[in-house]
């Protein structure tokens, strides 16, 4: 069990404890040797018995460490204490899409865009690199206090063509609420996949909630092979019309009318962020009677 004060590998002074999660626990520790702060995922004593946790925890170190974008946590260093296994994160600063949600109903068409923006382009660097992030959601996007975003866990990723990755017939394929319907159906992860969670974090982050959810994880997901996504205007009128497009874009169920590239999805956001008319339509009734900022 680690402890505050606790040294790990002779470098890592943990002073904090950032959270729990099912599978890990995060501490806050100081790098004594760069002198920064940084966050330490280690893997639980019950998951590690699991081997698809062990994988999934594997493969976020192999795939992370690969990468390196200004829109995507960083991995500083990984390995085994006491036959427990850590990962050394970059210490984000900010807090997750999702706990941002949590104090505030949405976010603004302006920020949102801003936020699709920065997220389009860790996604095209990660698809250069021939990976499969496959669980893009709001809760694995943190927001700095700047406001520029990081995209984390690649614990599910997948590079294509690779003999390396978690077992298909496993039941890890996502999260349900932002699953692709072709992946539901048991058909392989692909770019596309992504793209379609794309668009679902685009609807929850203008609305404040996903299209689809329920206590019933199976029914969640069929939700998105069978039934027709709402229409974010329905929840949030004053939006543009073009957010209607990108959003049934970057969702159709019919592969050949999704986007065929993270590009082609920012192409039309940025266009969407440089429309000033949009833009204006876009926010509160007080904000265009009284000149506010919509940020």
């Amino acid at each position: 069990m680690i402890r505050i004060n606790d040294i790990i590998s002779e470098r890592y002074k943990v002073v904090g404890i950032l959270g729990h999660g099912g599978m890990s626990d995060v501490y806050e520790a100081r790098d004594m040797i760069f002198k920064r702060n940084v966050a330490i995922k280690v893997l639980k004593e019950e998951a590690a018995k699991k081997m698809d946790n062990v994988i999934r925890f594997q493969n976020e170190a192999r795939f992370s460490s690969s990468l390196n974008h200004p829109n995507i946590i960083k991995i500083y260093d990984y390995g085994e204490l006491d036959n427990t296994l850590f990962i050394v994160n970059e210490f984000a600063k900010g807090q997750t899409l999702r706990e941002a949600l949590d104090f505030k109903r949405n976010f603004s068409i302006n920020e949102t865009c801003s936020i699709m923006l920065q997220l389009c382009d860790a996604l095209i660097y990660v698809h250069s690199k021939h990976i499969v992030h496959r669980d893009i959601k709001s809760s694995n996007v943190y927001i700095n206090p700047d406001g520029s975003v990081k995209l984390g866990d690649f614990g599910i990723s997948i590079l294509l063509n690779s003999n390396y990755n978690i077992n298909e017939n496993k039941r890890i394929v996502g999260t349900v609420q932002y699953v692709a319907p072709e992946v539901v159906l048991g058909k392989p992860s692909t770019y596309l996949s992504d793209i379609y969670s794309m668009g679902i974090l685009f609807y929850e982050l203008l609305v404040g909630e996903v299209p689809f959810d329920g206590s019933d994880p199976n029914e969640v997901a069929l939700m998105h092979v069978q039934n027709e996504l709402p229409s974010p205007l329905k929840k949030v009128t004053n939006l543009p019309k073009e957010v209607e497009y990108i959003f049934f874009k970057a969702t159709n169920k019919d592969l050949k009318k999704r986007y065929h590239s993270v590009k082609e999805l920012r192409d039309d956001i940025l266009a969407l962020y440089n429309n000033k008319r949009a833009m204006r339509q876009g926010r509160s009734l007080l904000a265009r009677i009284f000149g506010l900022s919509s940020n």
